[in-house]
């Protein structure tokens, strides 16, 4: 994005307001990587389910860290560049998420943490669920079941 804005400036939003929450994202980053210990790594592996500090909010807060940093830097400055950049960023994210929860769905606290930290990033109706994800699944009924047999 700087490489970019470099090139092609872009406008100004609202300079302080991304400013508070870029620095909130820094926060909460630190926060998270602290929590992890050794339990961060690059390639997603199972190092261990970590369920304490901000991973008792969501269950991804490094990448909500993310994603408000983003927003605070497109606030201080932005184009569409920038804007299409950062959905970019988004997408792979989303990506991520699925390939590293496909890899702690095999601790066995999984399905415990998934039910007790329903959310992925944000704390808002789900627009996306794991595969591993059964918080959401309605129990079925047995005339239910029967019919689904046939």
């Amino acid at each position: 994005q700087v490489a970019l804005l470099q090139r092609i400036p872009g406008a100004e939003g609202w300079p302080t307001g991304g400013l508070v929450l870029v620095t909130i994202a820094a926060f909460l980053s630190v926060a998270s990587l602290l929590t992890l210990r050794r339990s961060f790594g690059i390639r997603p592996a199972l190092r261990g389910l970590v369920t304490a500090g901000p991973y008792r909010f969501v269950r991804h807060p490094i990448y909500l860290s993310y994603a408000i940093g983003d927003i605070g830097y497109n606030l201080q400055e932005w184009n569409y560049g920038t804007v299409l950049l950062t959905l970019a960023g988004w997408v792979s994210l989303l990506y991520r998420i699925h390939a590293e929860e496909r890899v702690l769905s095999r601790d066995p606290g999984w399905v415990t943490y998934v039910a007790t930290v329903p959310r992925l990033v944000l704390p808002l109706p789900r627009l996306w669920n794991s595969p591993t994800d059964q918080s959401s699944v309605r129990p079925q009924t047995a005339r239910h079941q029967a019919r689904r047999a046939h």
